[in-house]
C-alpha cells in the first residue's frame, strides 16, 4: 500500500464502496460518525475519503495523485481539510479549537470545492466544545463534510450523534488480519495468533506491538496479574509498580485480557490463557460471568476516568482495580 493516496485497508472495502456510491449520487451527508474499536483503522478511512473528495480528478473513485488538491494533500498543506485532535500535553479538544474551526468553516473554500474536517477522537470534546460544535452540525455550510472518529460512541454527546450519519466499523475477522499481518512480519517470530489476540483483534494495534516493545511489556504486566493472583505479590504493591508506566496503555491491555478471559469461559480458544498457570485458570473458570461483566464495566469507568479532565490518582485508581480482582477470584470459592 502506497502512502499518498491513501486506500482503505481489505476489511474497508465494503464500507468505501457504499461511501463512493454516496458520493457518486451525491448524497454524501454533512456529517459522518466513523465508530469502532480503536486500531481498526478509522482514522484512515477518514483521511482517504478526504483526500478522494478534494481531489479535482478522481479516477474511478480514486484519488488522481497527480492534481493540485492531491500535490497539496501529499505534502500535509491542503488549506480546505482541517484536522482537528487534542493539543500536544493535553487530553482534551477545547472550547477554542472549536470555535476557530467554525471561523474556518465561515469562510469559501480556498480550492473552490469540498471543506473536509477529521475531528479525532470525537469523546475528546468537553461539554464546551461539543456544544459549540453543534451549531455547525444544525447549521451545515455547503459542500462541507465533518467527519467524527469516534472509539466510544456513548460518551460523545446524544446531540451531536443524532446530528451525524453514524458508521459502525467493525473489528476485521482473524483471518483477514492475519492476511494482511503476515506479509509485515518477515523476519519475526512472533506467533501471529498471539499478536493479533493481544491487540484484541486490532490489526493496527498488532501492527505497533511488533515494531516496538509492546508485547514484552505486556507480558510482564501479565507476569505481575500472576503473582497477584496466586498470592505472591500484594495489589498495592502491583499498583506501585504499574503506575510508573502508561497507565492508560495498561489498562487498555486489561481489558483486552478480560474479554479473552470471557471468551475463554465461553469454552472459545484463547491464547493468552493458555500462559497461565492451570490451577490459576481452574479458579477463573468458576468466576461467575454476571460479577465478570460488572467488574469489567468498573475498568470502562476507570479508563474514561484516566481519558477525562479530572486527572484521578493514578496509584489509588489502580490499587482499587486490583483489590476488586482478589475480590472476584474469591467469588470463585
Amino acid at each position: 500500500m502506497s502512502d499518498f493516496p491513501s486506500h482503505p485497508y481489505p476489511w474497508q472495502l465494503q464500507e468505501w464502496q457504499q461511501l463512493s456510491q454516496q458520493i457518486a449520487a451525491k448524497k454524501l451527508p454533512h456529517a459522518l460518525m466513523f465508530a469502532g474499536a480503536k486500531g481498526i483503522g478509522k482514522r484512515h478511512l477518514a483521511e482517504a475519503l478526504a483526500q478522494l473528495l478534494l481531489c479535482l480528478s478522481p479516477i474511478e473513485g480514486t484519488p488522481c495523485g497527480k492534481c493540485r488538491g492531491c500535490m497539496l494533500n501529499k505534502v500535509q498543506n491542503h488549506p480546505d481539510l482541517i484536522v482537528i485532535s487534542p493539543e500536544e500535553g493535553a487530553k482534551g479538544i477545547k472550547v477554542d479549537q472549536v470555535r476557530a474551526l467554525i471561523d474556518d468553516l465561515g469562510k469559501t473554500a480556498q480550492q473552490g470545492g469540498y471543506k473536509v474536517v477529521v475531528l479525532e477522537p470525537a469523546e475528546a470534546m468537553n461539554a464546551n466544545a461539543a456544544n459549540a460544535l453543534l451549531k455547525s452540525l444544525e447549521e451545515p455550510a455547503a459542500n462541507t463534510l465533518l467527519i467524527l472518529v469516534c472509539h466510544t460512541p456513548s460518551a460523545v454527546l446524544p446531540t451531536i450523534r443524532s446530528r451525524c450519519q453514524m458508521r459502525l466499523l467493525a473489528t476485521p475477522s482473524s483471518e483477514q488480519v492475519i492476511h494482511w499481518l503476515k506479509p509485515l512480519m518477515a523476519g519475526s517470530n512472533i506467533p501471529v495468533e498471539k499478536l493479533i489476540e493481544a491487540a484484541g483483534g486490532a490489526p493496527l494495534t498488532a501492527l505497533s506491538y511488533l515494531e516496538s516493545d509492546a508485547l514484552e511489556r505486556r507480558d510482564a504486566w501479565l507476569l505481575n496479574l500472576i503473582r497477584l493472583s496466586t498470592g505472591q505479590i500484594s495489589a498495592i504493591e502491583v499498583a506501585a509498580q504499574w503506575q510508573k508506566d502508561d497507565v492508560i496503555a495498561l489498562v487498555e491491555w486489561f481489558l483486552v485480557w478480560l474479554h479473552s478471559l470471557m471468551r475463554w469461559q465461553l469454552g472459545v480458544e484463547q491464547v493468552l490463557m493458555n500462559q497461565l498457570p492451570q490451577d490459576l485458570r481452574d479458579r477463573l473458570a468458576k468466576v461467575p460471568a454476571a460479577l465478570l461483566h460488572r467488574y469489567l464495566e468498573k475498568i470502562l469507568v476507570s479508563k474514561r476516568q484516566l481519558l477525562g479532565v479530572s486527572n484521578p490518582n493514578k496509584q489509588l485508581l489502580l490499587e482499587e482495580m486490583l483489590m476488586d480482582w482478589g475480590a472476584l477470584l474469591r467469588s470463585a470459592k
